[in-house]
């Protein structure tokens, strides 16, 4: 979404509040789908010469799935935003952003901050039990019995037989 931040442009030094909403496309990270849904962003900015400084927070819904059983899972987040919008930004600071004419874009800075609050692995529940890795079965609806009666095969298992009590490892 553009935001007119031309008042904060004319004013420098001056802060002045703003609400907003951003529109973030649906992605792949780490080869789990991930969806941003009802992305708002408040806070306030502030002109500074030829450039406006946006100190914010962004709260969104993110959907994905879980790590362990593959159902989808929804979750709220919430990060900080910091950004510079100049007219001329640092190619090598990469919390500067374009600012051209009297609107910036929060897509961009919204996706970036939301990004960095995502966990490291999505769970439907602290005590998710997952898929059997025989049978494929969601342990968490059904129970599975492929493994009982029997020792599960470890794929490791054919290396202990090059070792023998004798040889020295």
């Amino acid at each position: 979404m553009l935001l007119d931040v031309s008042r904060a442009c004319r004013d420098p030094g001056q802060s002045y509040p703003f609400k907003a909403e951003a529109d973030i496309e649906p992605m792949t990270v780490l080869d789990d789908p991930v969806r941003f849904t009802n992305v708002r962003l408040s806070g306030q900015m502030t002109g500074a010469g030829e450039a406006v400084r946006l100190s914010a927070t962004v709260e969104a819904d993110v959907e994905s799935r879980c790590a362990l059983c593959l159902e989808p899972v929804k979750q709220h987040l919430t990060a900080e935003i910091d950004a510079l919008f100049a007219r001329e930004p640092d190619p090598d600071d990469p919390d500067q952003f374009p600012l051209e004419g009297y609107r910036i874009e929060t897509n961009d800075v919204a996706r970036e901050a939301l990004l960095l609050e995502l966990p490291m692995r999505f769970l439907c529940s602290d005590s998710c039990k997952g898929i059997c890795p025989t049978c494929g079965t969601n342990r968490n609806i059904a129970p599975c019995t492929c493994q009982e009666g029997g020792e599960r095969q470890n794929p490791f298992s054919a290396l202990s037989k090059l070792l023998t009590e004798d040889e020295e490892v």
